[in-house]
């Protein structure tokens, strides 16, 4: 399967009258993604639900968290619909206020008693399948589309191959399993992720996994060496204007300078490479229902990825951080624009299945423990 659109023939046969009409024929250019959103209106959500949060020392975080997502997701469209989210603020409460005290034992712990605190933790790794599994429960089964809520159907020991076996991998290879860990990852995510009675299925694509993360070590290390040279040459300028060493306000300015180039390259880096994985995975992710295979493509590119995550870093720094929802929306337009489907059969054909709702538990451990789920 490849990420380039395939050529289909249309059926040019006349329709009798009494007779079925043909089936319909899949959508050539496919059904696009987009964001009809105003980032001027996610910057009032956001701006305050950070200031209630303040002042309630938290508290209006989840209440937050739903409100903007609601935004978000009801902005996000595919074929002329917007998706839903359903999640109950007062579960999500519940659930980041026990992973609010296991962050505050551990970091009691790390204070007083390392002992006790790398014990904590050789404990908790036994629950990370566990986590995996209930967030990603919660996300899906309060996320829909037509009225109809996605669903992830796997079971804790499921996730144990992939998220213990990938961590022992990575730590034996010394990080050069990192890659095929990751993709051993979100394929079972994505493969145990359902709509209706339609599954999601990934294929095989680790080598492009490992190639996303090489392309992003030459490309910082590029920058490492850019920068290198920006502050080679400024400390040359300060050094011939003063006509001696570097003064101590010119060695702070220095340090600034490199911290924030540092931290712009790292802001940046990092999601380039979550969406380049993210570009790789929908190329290679199918929807199966009823023997037909949607596919789906992503055309995101590496220039434009780094155009984009760059300037977002910039911008967010140059503004302490009042850019944020500008550059959390225009990263999603760009996601959204760049990824279509390409249907084998009507969508309608999907169905319902009935579904619980699970707890929020889960979602808010990967959220306290900052697990990137990929999805």
């Amino acid at each position: 399967m490849t990420s380039s659109s395939q050529d289909y023939t249309l059926a040019m046969e006349p329709v009798r009258i009494g007779q079925p009409a043909p089936p319909q024929a899949p959508q050539r250019d496919g059904l696009g993604f987009s964001f009809s959103g105003s980032a001027a209106a996610y910057f009032r959500i956001w701006i305050v639900n950070l200031l209630l949060s303040i002042l309630t020392l938290g508290i209006y975080s989840a209440w937050g968290k739903v409100r903007s997502h609601k935004y978000l997701y009801g902005h996000s469209r595919f074929a002329g619909a917007g998706f839903g989210y359903h999640g109950k603020p007062l579960a999500i409460l519940k659930g980041r206020a026990l992973i609010f005290l296991v962050l505050l034992l551990l970091a009691v712990t790390q204070k007083y008693s390392p002992g006790l605190h790398a014990l904590l933790y050789l404990l908790l790794l036994p629950a990370l399948p566990w986590v995996v599994v209930m967030a990603m429960r919660f996300r899906l089964r309060n996320t829909s589309w037509r009225q109809m809520r996605f669903n992830f159907r796997a079971s804790t020991m499921d996730a144990v191959g992939p998220f213990i076996m990938g961590l022992i991998i990575t730590v034996l290879t010394l990080g050069i399993g990192y890659p095929y860990a990751r993709h051993m990852q979100q394929r079972f995510l994505v493969n145990n992720a359902w709509f209706g009675n339609a599954r999601f299925e990934m294929l095989q694509c680790a080598g492009d996994y490992y190639r996303v993360y090489f392309r992003a070590s030459v490309l910082g290390l590029l920058m490492l060496l850019l920068f290198g040279f920006i502050g080679g040459l400024y400390s040359s300028i300060i050094g011939h204007l003063f006509n001696q060493r570097l003064s101590v306000f010119g060695l702070l300015a220095l340090a600034i300078l490199a911290y924030l180039m540092l931290l712009l390259m790292w802001m940046s880096i990092g999601q380039v490479v979550r969406d380049g994985l993210a570009n790789v995975m929908w190329n290679h992710i199918l929807l199966e229902s009823n023997g037909r295979l949607h596919r789906f493509e992503s055309s995101m590119t590496l220039r434009g990825l780094m155009n984009l995550h760059a300037s977002n870093a910039l911008l967010t720094m140059l503004t302490l951080g009042l850019y944020y929802p500008f550059a959390k929306l225009r990263a999603l337009r760009y996601r959204l624009e760049h990824l279509k489907m390409f249907p084998d059969d009507d969508l309608d054909a999907i169905r319902a299945r009935p579904q619980s709702s699970r707890s929020a538990l889960g979602d808010a451990a990967a959220d306290g423990f900052e697990l990137d789920l990929g999805l």
